[in-house]
């Protein structure tokens, strides 16, 4: 696929449809994502893909916390959206308007959304990134990389995807039924499959105007 046809196609998929990913399928589209550059190539990523009855032990595990209301969290730091700098508040804000009118109501939307998150989207594969507890601050930045690497290398070969916040809010689980090690820090998990026909499938984000984010300077 011509790169600005694939960069455009790309889109988060919020619910999939129930079709396994091949895991030699899997396997090649991280190999394409290891192109991506890193900090004197340290490559400091590792991926754990669970699929099958390990990501379905992950599930149970999230139906079971959500449940009983257990407060999540995850192994990079978080803060209220209210909080964060710059322009971002509004973008966030502007985007929660777009889904809800994108549905018939507020009460359609958040029960669609909060329905979807508690089952991790329905996807039949996550792709779990990690790096070394003890990296720098600039090795997420090659983590953020090698992930966006991954879900183009991914639709480019018509497998969609999504990265969540949700998918890695209860890590220590997570990291128990995958066998990732203290050592290592769970950076994001990007839910991999198949688009169903789901109405919030045909959502898309917007983007600003390049204007209000760009300067070139002669």
């Amino acid at each position: 696929m011509e790169f600005t046809e694939l960069n455009q196609a790309r889109h988060s998929v919020r619910d999939f449809a129930d079709r396994p990913v091949d895991p030699q399928l899997l396997r090649q589209i991280v190999i394409e994502a290891q192109q991506a550059p890193s900090w004197v190539n340290s490559q400091p990523w590792k991926v754990y893909i669970a699929t099958g009855k390990h990501l379905e032990e992950i599930k149970q595990v999230f139906v079971e916390k959500d449940a009983v209301k257990e407060k999540s969290s995850s192994e990079l730091a978080t803060m209220p959206r209210s909080d964060w700098g710059g322009d971002a508040p509004a973008h966030m804000k502007e985007w929660g308007h777009d889904i809800v009118n994108h549905f018939d109501n507020y009460d359609q939307a958040h029960q669609t959304m909060t329905g979807l998150m508690e089952h991790l989207n329905h996807t039949p594969a996550i792709a779990y990134v990690t790096i070394p507890t003890s990296s720098p601050e600039w090795a997420i930045f090659d983590a953020g990389s090698f992930a966006q690497t991954l879900m183009l290398a991914a639709k480019d070969k018509g497998v969609d995807s999504i990265p969540t916040y949700n998918s890695v809010r209860f890590p220590r689980p997570i990291k128990r039924i995958l066998g990732i090690p203290s050592s290592e820090k769970l950076v994001i998990g990007i839910e991999l499959g198949y688009a169903s026909d789901a109405k919030v499938n045909s959502f898309r984000a917007p983007r600003i105007a390049v204007d209000e984010m760009l300067t070139i300077l002669d």
